[in-house]
Parts: structure tokens; C-alpha cells; sequence
């Protein structure tokens, strides 16, 4: 809890409120899908992490009077592809080619970290977005978020955590909570079989980190 705002659970009935929320303060901001073209006013059944907020493992930053999101974070369960992830069924349901440009970079970005054989870990929880209201950003609210994140992994004796970030202050924030960059890649060297730059992600943020963190059991 803070002054200005409380972090509570995210709940299935806050499913058009977040869609809302990531539409104005997400999308619009976030690198990788500027550079894949996309439009921000993505319907609200294309945004896979809504789909699992049955799980109870995402939150929200709302102001006192519960009346305004200022932050989200979406997290849900990840497990090894032998497993049958749910993302690629949702990848391959995508007809946008802006979009399965960007889900392309992300599966291409946990094939490289191989995050699974890294922790030895048979579950994670994954978080997808981490999004602040542009008004209150600098306010620690990320941190929070994500703090809250962590220990609700712990509690739920998750083996570990782990986050793909795009931005240059995603990345710091990351680094921050102590987490291990498990795989960098720059975005100049993201390009397609005849050397052509695939998404030219716009400055200052320069590379994509997968980051992961081992909990205690």
C-alpha cells in the first residue's frame, strides 16, 4: 500500500477496465509493438494475458477511491513447451500480421534464453505487462508491482520468475529487483534470413532482455 494508491488482485470482472488501461498507457508506448506496426486499439480477446486472470496472480495499482487503474501487472503460468504452452495456440489463432510479428520476436526470445534447462524449473510465473498510467510514472509504481509479483510467487511456491523486457526502463527495473538476464538480444541483430532488419525498434531502447529469478522453495 502506498499513500496514493493500493495494489490489489486483478480480477475477471476488470477485464475491460485493464483492456482500456493498456490501450491509452501501453501499447502506445511499448517498443516492440510500435515497430511491428500494430495499432494500440487491440480488441480485448487478442490480449492473452487477460485471458488467465482467473488465476488470481495479476495485480492492479488503482487510486483510493478504486476508481482509476495507474498500473498493472499481468502474470500468469508458464511451463515448458513439452507441457503444451497456451501461447501457441493463441499465436497461432492470430490473423494480424502486425501482432504475430511480435509474438514471432517472443518466441524466438524464450527459444534463445532457454529458460526451462537454465533454472531446471518445470513451472514459472511469467510476467507478461507491466504497464504505469503515463501521468504516474516515476512514482515507484513498476516496483511495486512487481514487488507484490515476487511475493506472491513465493507464496505460491513458484520455483521461479521471469519477464521478457523491451524497454530501456523495464530493463533497469529488472536489474533493480536482482534478477538474472538470461538472454540479450540487441535489437540491430534481429533480422530475417537476408540480413534485413525485421522490427526497427524505435531509440533509446536498444536490446530485449529475458530475465529470471530462481525463489526459495
Amino acid at each position: 500500500m502506498s499513500d496514493g494508491y493500493d495494489i490489489v488482485t486483478a480480477k475477471e470482472g476488470d477485464k475491460e477496465r485493464i483492456a482500456d488501461f493498456l490501450r491509452k498507457h501501453y501499447y502506445p508506448d511499448a517498443p516492440m509493438h510500435i515497430a511491428s506496426g500494430a495499432s494500440p486499439n487491440r480488441k480485448t480477446d487478442e490480449i492473452i494475458g487477460l485471458k488467465y486472470l482467473s488465476q488470481g496472480t495479476s495485480f492492479l495499482a488503482v487510486s483510493k477511491d478504486g476508481g482509476h487503474i495507474l498500473g498493472t501487472a499481468i502474470n500468469y503460468d508458464t511451463y515448458p513447451k513439452t507441457k503444451d504452452v497456451p501461447e501457441d495456440s493463441f499465436a497461432k489463432s492470430l490473423t494480424n500480421e502486425a501482432y504475430i510479428k511480435v509474438e514471432n520476436l517472443v518466441h524466438h526470445l524464450e527459444d534463445k534464453a532457454d529458460i526451462w534447462n537454465l533454472t531446471g524449473a518445470d513451472r514459472g510465473l511469467y510476467i507478461q505487462i507491466l504497464a504505469v498510467d503515463r501521468a504516474a510514472r516515476g512514482k515507484g509504481i513498476a516496483k511495486a508491482l512487481t514487488e507484490r509479483t515476487f511475493n506472491l510467487a513465493r507464496s505460491m511456491d513458484y520455483p521461479m520468475i521471469w519477464i521478457m523486457c523491451h524497454n530501456m526502463y523495464s530493463i533497469r527495473l529488472a536489474r533493480s529487483m536482482g534478477m538474472h538476464a538470461a538472454y540479450t538480444l540487441p535489437f540491430s541483430e534481429y533480422k530475417d534470413n537476408n540480413g534485413k532488419l525485421i522490427m526497427n525498434i524505435p531509440y533509446p531502447n536498444t536490446e530485449c532482455v529475458v530475465f529470471v529469478h530462481k525463489l526459495n522453495s
